[in-house]
């Protein structure tokens, strides 16, 4: 819905709620940019980003939606920053035409369940102990939608003076796991719709969307490709608990057996309940007499 200039309206009212942008600071227009990056990887993978613009600010700016896990993203990100923002130099360039460039991760997972419960944090770089810039170009988003959920259903009244929150609505209000409609959410997002321009053209662009054949089938083929990444995720976990499972037991085989070793047991007897073949079992005879 915010990747494509026909809808660059609701782009802009998008980001600046996201980014809490006001008054002077506020977004007025965005220029698309191509988001796929380089082929760089032997087997010819290319890596997408999925809303990429470059604003009347002189900012680049890039919005990614994570539904399922993806292990080491905090590097992930600032790896995609530093292509993103070292791109943006032509050559004979100065530094000092660098754009500031601006990472929104939207997750569907906690990325920092241990440190905090704000569902949206924001990162710079920043000086240890007086905590003055290193520089303003670099800026992180993360949103944690699944917290947003917590806090919205204990604080929605409070909250609804922030301008992210509709937007962050949109995007919980169908659980996409059962594609259960949140019913209490989805009325009050009407509510918004009556009072807010953006929000109501946003819903209405939403609605065209979900009808499109062609953007049914790209949905579906998407959905169909987030469940099989989730299924193979869950497989290699499975597998992976079991071959420790299967270690653990015969460790606390081995375990069993050299305290009936050191007890002076009988090495049939030992064989017998541990179903150690004889050679394992003087290996651990052997480290009996080492220790």
């Amino acid at each position: 819905m915010f990747g494509h200039p026909s809808r660059k309206r609701i782009t802009i009212a998008f980001l600046n709620a996201i980014l809490h942008r006001s008054g002077r600071d506020r977004i007025v227009d965005v220029r698309y940019e191509n988001t796929e990056l380089a082929k760089e990887t032997e087997d010819g993978k290319t890596n997408r980003l999925d809303v990429l613009v470059f604003t009347d600010r002189g900012e680049r700016v890039n919005v990614e939606i994570q539904v399922v896990h993806q292990h080491d993203l905090p590097e992930r990100v600032l790896y995609y920053w530093a292509r993103l923002f070292s791109a943006s130099l032509s050559s004979g360039q100065a530094y000092s035409e660098l754009p500031p460039t601006i990472m929104v991760t939207i997750l569907n997972y906690p990325l920092f369940p241990h440190e905090t419960d704000r569902f949206h944090t924001v990162f710079h770089l920043r000086e240890d102990e007086e905590h003055f810039l290193w520089s303003a170009y670099i800026e992180f988003h993360a949103i944690d939608l699944p917290q947003f959920m917590v806090q919205w259903k204990k604080y929605r009244r409070e909250m609804k003076k922030s301008a992210e929150v509709p937007w962050l609505m949109m995007l919980s209000v169908v659980d996409g796991r059962d594609s259960r409609l949140d019913e209490t959410m989805w009325s009050e997002l009407e509510e918004w719709a009556m009072n807010e321009q953006e929000i109501r053209e946003a819903l209405e662009e939403w609605g065209k969307l979900s009808v499109s054949p062609e953007n049914r089938y790209a949905y579906e083929m998407r959905l169909k490709w987030l469940r099989d990444q989730l299924s193979n995720l869950l497989g290699e976990r499975r597998a992976g608990l079991e071959e420790g499972l299967k270690k653990g037991r015969e460790e606390g085989v081995r375990q069993v057996a050299l305290e009936m070793l050191r007890a002076g047991l009988d090495h049939e007897m030992i064989m017998s309940v541990t179903k150690l073949s004889r050679e394992e079992l003087n290996e651990l005879a052997k480290k009996t007499l080492d220790d």
